[in-house]
């Protein structure tokens, strides 16, 4: 097998599972608005960032405290994490850390950026 096959199964099984932690904001305000009880949206921005605006019915695990939140996040839903933007890794990184928990997670592509640039609704709060 050449080098640039073996590159280019190693890429398709990089990009097949990458995939299936990803979720797109369209999906994600269709979940926000079925109301769809086996999800949980997590804004790990700043808590300042989160009270200004937020996705609604996310509820708020700082990326820098996200282990005292812990008890906060159910093991029976699907935990759906965003960031501000699309190169803000925190994210993936909370992400990876409560999979390695034994939560089911995926990452909401874009962070809040992107789901404000599409006009979707956004909550605020005290």
């Amino acid at each position: 097998m050449t080098y640039f096959k073996q590159m280019n199964k190693a890429a398709v099984k990089f990009f097949e599972e990458k995939l299936k932690y990803e979720i797109d904001p369209y999906t994600v305000r269709k979940i926000v608005d079925a109301k769809d009880s086996k999800y949980l949206v997590v804004d790990v921005r700043a808590k300042e960032d989160y009270q200004t605006g937020h996705i609604p019915s996310a509820i708020n695990v700082p990326s820098r405290e996200w282990e005292n939140h812990l008890s906060e996040l159910p093991k029976n839903k699907k935990l759906i994490l965003y960031c501000y933007h699309v190169v803000c890794f925190a994210a993936p990184k909370i992400a990876l850390r409560l999979a390695k928990k034994g939560f089911d997670v995926m990452e909401m592509v874009g962070g809040f950026d992107e789901w404000q640039k599409h006009k979707h609704p956004i909550e605020k709060s005290n």
